[in-house]
């Protein structure tokens, strides 16, 4: 067999830099493990440079910038949050996104800051704004009204996973100082510990907003029967 003719019939082995997208997912990817592993502050572009074993240029022609980084690292959370079940009603519908969102922001270190701090109208995110709205306006919301309830859902969601991502070692021990249940005896009066079950506050709170639109949607019918 002459020499080289075995590799012949082979495929050829893959050449060059994988493609623009695949390289974009690959340092997204090692992107949040750097915040997993030590914080959004851990992040820089230099050391995404180094985990990923590339020259720093190579980073910026992927990324033109940290923001349009992160834009995409909220993308990837984001994704997560789309689930392809659908509730009965429009209620169910609203608690099983609000619940998939608040589980992929959780699931990620730093996500609710991650996702928060983008604003970029990309796929995840417009995909789950849309069927979001689509729920709403399914309810009875038209125009601003579906789209200011989504804000709603989406801003709360946010805002308590970010509380939650926050929350310190000892938070329960730093309520309870000295003097403060006679400085402040209405809060004291309350089981204050439950201030950090995040789990349930989140559903409590959830609950509220759902009644509220749930009132709001019945004023609005009952305005319209008045007619």
């Amino acid at each position: 067999m002459p020499k080289g003719s075995q590799d012949s019939d082979s495929p050829a082995a893959p050449t060059g830099p994988p493609p623009p997208a695949t390289r974009a997912q690959a340092l997204v990817t090692a992107a949040l493990e750097i915040v997993d592993a030590g914080g959004l502050e851990a992040l820089t572009m230099r050391r995404l440079a180094d985990a990923s074993k590339l020259q720093l240029p190579a980073i910026y022609r992927v990324f033109s910038n940290k923001q349009t980084l992160l834009d995409e690292m909220a993308e990837a959370i984001l994704a997560e949050a789309l689930v392809d079940s659908r509730a009965g009603d429009w209620e169910a519908e609203v608690t099983l996104l609000a619940r998939q969102l608040r589980r992929a922001l959780l699931a990620q270190r730093e996500g609710a800051r991650i996702v928060g701090g983008s604003y970029a109208a990309q796929r995840h995110s417009l995909a789950f704004a849309d069927r979001l709205v689509g729920v709403m306006q399914q309810a009875g919301f038209t125009g601003v009204a579906a789209l200011w309830a989504t804000s709603t859902v989406v801003c709360y969601v946010l805002g308590e996973a970010l509380e939650e991502q926050g929350r310190t070692e000892g938070a329960v021990e730093k309520l309870d100082f000295a003097g403060a249940r006679q400085t402040y005896p209405q809060l004291y009066a309350t089981p204050v510990e439950e201030f950090v079950n995040f789990d349930g506050r989140f559903e409590f709170g959830l609950g509220l907003i759902l009644g509220g639109l749930r009132e709001r949607l019945r004023g609005a019918g009952a305005a319209g029967r008045g007619q």
